[in-house]
């Protein structure tokens, strides 16, 4: 592959800079902050969730209690009716019977309901204790994230910045290697081989994979000098010593 050296030595550099960035990168992404912020957003993301629930038993507690007590109230009124028509019947044995009997399921109901109205409220109090504690819980992950979050920017700014400054000089040797296929064919290299896309031929060797070769096959490695392919690692090997700066 016909190249100059200053193409090589730009590329060389190009693999420099790119691989302080991707180790710049990696650090940014490895932050504790941005951990924590996941875990704090999980946490508020399971809050939601019970919060949801929560709302939704609340929901349909309030309706049943005021089933229970519409009933009550009917049963109340039924009640009223009955022992008015006992207190009017005079002597009418039958009429008070069958009153009183209805008074008295009415009343047996209406025990019941006491009972199951008391137990709707306990649990609505306890939904709302709930929902107290949730709101609490929530107000401090909020406090929690937010403070992460202006870490995580307070640290990351920093790194980001040292990135930004190897732009200029990124794109310095980027005008130096001066041939887009001779680009492309390092981004695509870099991008499949974890940013390392050069490599050099010592004696029979590459220098990243480490895969030996025989005698003629360095021989046609040689004869593609300066800039060849490793056969076994596809990386952009430099043949010649001289061109590796």
């Amino acid at each position: 592959m016909q190249v100059t050296q200053e193409q090589i030595a730009a590329l060389l550099k190009l693999q420099t800079i790119d691989s302080e960035c991707a180790r710049l990168n990696k650090q940014l992404d490895e932050l504790p902050q941005k951990m924590a912020i996941l875990d704090v957003r999980h946490k508020k993301a399971a809050l939601a969730e019970k919060r949801r629930t929560i709302v939704g038993m609340h929901k349909d507690t309030q309706t049943q209690l005021a089933h229970a007590e519409g009933e009550d109230a009917d049963l109340a009124r039924k009640s009223k009716v009955a022992q008015d028509l006992i207190d009017t019947a005079g002597g009418d044995y039958r009429s008070i019977t069958l009153h009183s009997k209805e008074l008295s399921g009415y009343q047996k109901r209406r025990d019941t309901l006491v009972d199951e109205i008391a137990g709707y409220k306990e649990k609505l109090a306890q939904m709302e204790k709930l929902e107290g504690e949730i709101d609490t819980i929530e107000v401090s992950l909020c406090a929690k994230e937010e403070k992460l979050i202006a870490e995580y920017r307070a640290k990351g700014g920093e790194i980001l910045a040292r990135v930004n400054q190897f732009k200029p000089e990124r794109d310095r040797m980027v005008a130096f290697v001066n041939d887009s296929k001779l680009l492309a064919t390092y981004e695509r290299i870099a991008k499949a081989k974890g940013g390392v896309a050069l490599s050099a031929l010592n004696e029979n060797a590459c220098t990243v994979c480490r895969t030996t070769f025989d005698h003629s096959r360095v021989l046609g490695l040689r004869a593609e000098s300066p800039l060849s392919v490793c056969p076994s690692c596809g990386r952009l090997m430099v043949v010649d010593k001289k061109y590796r700066g």
